[in-house]
């Protein structure tokens, strides 16, 4: 049976008054510990209630604040001078541009004779003298011949391209020179060990050629186009020939004139 919630049973002992209010309302007939209280405690009561909502209002609030503190910033503020924009990174950052470094060219020991570029020199055999001729390209040294004003017993003439590489330079040039000449007979090319450290690639062919004299007997040359690309990107290359007849004699001229070129890279 369930629990009853009222006044005691005995209606005799605890009846109220004819014209009194019965149920909860406030009469003689409760016990001390079941009136209601008067103004006294009902501000009792809100000061409880008003204790409850602050404490409700403070559990809240401490809540807020540990979730704020567990995401404190500890990053220090920007000092004087300080940006806050981060530096670029990845695909967003765009090198500033640099002009092409060229490589430093510095006089050494064997550069002695005549400068060809690039760092390159020569030293002329004797009696060997430059070509008057401007229009050529390069450098070029002949060996006149003696007795006959305008005729020459050979040359050693120097050349430079960007464009080409050991290889195909001497070729060009063997095929170009050629066009002149009768009887051209072009050995076969290789590449050759490299006499210095500081070149890459090294090539060498040799050939020999009828060259025509009007109203004389043509004059049979032979010689040799070497190539000498550098890891500059720079090819240097060395056309030289003698006239066959001079060939054993001054042969020894035009290979020391070449030495001195490739000991000067």
């Amino acid at each position: 049976m369930s629990q009853q919630y009222g006044p005691p049973q005995n209606q005799n002992q605890h009846q109220p008054p004819a014209g009194q209010p019965g149920g909860w309302g406030p009469g003689p007939g409760y016990p001390a510990q079941y009136r209601p209280g008067g103004r006294k405690n009902r501000r009792t009561q809100w000061i409880v209630i008003g204790g409850v909502v602050l404490a409700v209002v403070l559990i809240a609030t401490g809540a807020v604040l540990l979730v704020t503190a567990g995401k404190k910033d500890n990053t220090a503020a920007p000092t004087t001078g300080q940006s806050l924009t981060p530096a670029p990174v990845g695909t967003l950052y765009t090198p500033e541009a640099t002009a092409p470094t060229t490589p430093q060219i510095t006089k050494g020991p064997y550069d002695k004779g005549v400068e060809i570029g690039g760092g390159v020199w020569f030293t002329p055999a004797k009696g060997w003298v430059k070509d008057p001729d401007k229009t050529r390209s390069g450098h070029n040294y002949l060996l006149p011949e003696p007795g006959r004003p305008g005729a020459i017993d050979g040359y050693f003439w120097i050349r430079q391209t960007t464009l080409m590489g050991a290889q195909q330079f001497a070729e060009h040039l063997v095929d170009v020179e050629s066009n002149n000449l009768e009887h051209v007979v072009i050995g076969k090319g290789g590449f050759r060990t490299c006499p210095n450290k500081a070149l890459k690639l090294c090539y060498a062919t040799n050939y020999s050629a009828v060259v025509p004299v009007k109203g004389k007997k043509s004059v049979v040359f032979s010689g040799f186009v070497q190539t000498f690309e550098d890891f500059n990107g720079q090819t240097t290359a060395t056309d030289a020939a003698l006239q066959r007849e001079v060939w054993p004699k001054r042969r020894q001229e035009i290979l020391n004139m070449n030495g001195t070129l490739v000991r000067s890279f």
